[in-house]
């Protein structure tokens, strides 16, 4: 969760609605820690009124923003308007691949959340919209990462209660610039390249052949041994006790900017 005034935002899983785990990098920076082939929301909770947000997703604007009139949380993700019905399905992490000697934060996706006052009200007739498309490039050989997609399976039916086909929209133009929030997000490697997390005993930097992974929500056994030492007559080469240890781990207005000043 990055949080900054009076707005805050985070990577949540579409189907917990779990925010994925954090973790904050020396230089202040924030990475969410995301698995792949999962779908996601991107959670915006303002807690004022009177300001619009637009959403970018590895420099991507979505294409349409919300308009916050008073305190509220809000989730993002592929926006759709077919025939008055509007639709928000989760955006998708995907497996893919960067060049070979791509740098570390090529391995790392971001979201950003652009924020401004709003502006001048004004009205448009209603048209069919869809928010534009995220797709992950992938290279053969390179290192592996995770890119986002609008290929989520999870949606929202998200129409205003008592709206028609007919009924004209209220939009407003873009007001006075307030900030930007950045969130992160890569797989443990990509944390691992970026410095965040330690790297395995064994993992060599240079080495992409080792592959980090993680299971949420589900139980990992770790099994270790331990000599015991002989005792009496007991043979020294029968003497071992094996000890098992369990790690559990732990997740307004809908507007397109076409046509927008």
């Amino acid at each position: 969760m990055v949080k900054v005034g009076d707005f805050t935002v985070e990577l949540v899983a579409a189907d917990t609605k779990e925010a994925f785990k954090e973790h904050t990098a020396p230089d202040g920076q924030v990475y969410a820690e995301v698995e792949p082939d999962m779908d996601y929301f991107v959670s915006v909770k303002c807690d004022k009124g009177g300001v619009m947000t637009f959403i970018f997703v590895d420099g991507v604007d979505l294409g349409y923003h919300y308009d916050f009139n008073s305190p509220s949380k809000r989730s993002y993700g592929r926006w759709e308007r077919i025939g008055g019905k509007q639709t928000m399905t989760a955006l998708h992490f995907n497996k893919t691949r960067q060049e070979v000697g791509t740098t570390p934060d090529m391995l790392t996706g971001k979201v950003e959340v652009k924020i401004y006052r709003m502006g001048e009200k004004y009205y448009t007739e209603p048209r069919d919209f869809v928010s534009r498309s995220l797709t992950a490039d992938s290279t053969l050989g390179g290192k592996k990462c995770i890119k986002s997609t609008t290929s989520g399976s999870h949606s929202l039916d998200i129409t205003p209660k008592g709206r028609t086909a007919s009924s004209k929209i209220v939009n407003r133009r873009k007001g006075e610039y307030i900030r930007t929030i950045t969130l992160n997000y890569c797989s443990a490697l990509g944390l691992i390249y970026n410095k965040i997390l330690p790297p395995p005993p064994d993992l060599d930097s240079d080495d992409d052949s080792v592959q980090v992974k993680r299971e949420n929500s589900r139980k990992k056994r770790k099994r270790s041994f331990e000599s015991v030492p002989p005792q009496g007559n007991i043979k020294a080469e029968n003497s071992r006790a094996e000890t098992v240890t369990v790690q559990v781990q732990q997740t307004g207005a809908l507007v397109d900017l076409t046509g927008d000043d």
